[in-house]
């Protein structure tokens, strides 16, 4: 059985590491994930972290922030270069990512996907309460005392209510609003989306909470 271990890269190790990827999309986004980082965190801290297997081989890719309080892991960019996919890797790479988060006693986890990546996440057992700003889907969950693999049975243990816990006016501010405000074509893949996300979308307004 193959065993993987996950290694920390400073921004001269990515760009290496990244260096022959050949597919187009997947040297996009690869960019475009280095570039957000660059803008945002300046690599002065750990967050991009890779799956390496035992050959050393670079399989898939995440970028992370755990706050200072260590109460949140906001999980930014992953991504699995086209060559490499339908292998698992970015699960595994989550189920580590988890498993690190739970060392350091992180009580949350939060992310956003874009429509193409929710049959990933939905695999995973997210849900999300609204879209942001920009249209992604928004998640804020509690972080399950068993990690990744505990995702599925916590969200159907807690009801809506303890899923949100102390958060509800935190999440409500991030995606207020926001759903009415999607052009129409982001309306039309919103449509789409909510007929696969079903119960994992539980858009969030103050008094009510509407699930789809």
């Amino acid at each position: 059985m193959e065993s993987y271990t996950i290694v920390y890269l400073n921004r001269k190790e990515y760009l290496s590491s990244i260096e022959d990827i050949k597919n187009d999309k997947s040297m996009a986004f690869a960019n475009m994930s280095l570039r957000w980082w660059d803008d945002h965190y300046g690599w002065y801290s750990k967050g991009c972290m890779v799956l390496r297997d035992s050959d050393d081989m670079h399989l898939a890719y995440v970028f992370y922030k755990i706050d200072k309080y260590n109460e949140y892991i906001t999980i930014h960019n992953i991504f699995t270069p086209c060559i490499k996919r339908r292998n698992g890797y970015a699960h595994e790479l989550m189920r580590l990512l988890f498993d690190l988060a739970l060392e350091k006693n992180v009580t949350r986890f939060k992310l956003t996907s874009i429509s193409k990546s929710l049959d990933f996440y939905l695999s995973l057992g997210f849900i999300y309460w609204g879209v942001n700003s920009v249209g992604d889907y928004y998640c804020d969950m509690p972080m399950p005392l068993d990690g990744l693999l505990g995702v599925n049975a916590m969200v159907l243990k807690l009801t809506t209510t303890e899923l949100i816990g102390k958060k509800r006016e935190s999440i409500h501010n991030k995606i207020q609003g926001n759903s009415a405000q999607l052009s129409n074509a982001q309306t039309l893949i919103h449509n789409t989306d909510l007929l696969k996300l079903k119960r994992s979308y539980r858009e969030l307004r103050f008094g009510e909470i509407y699930a789809s």
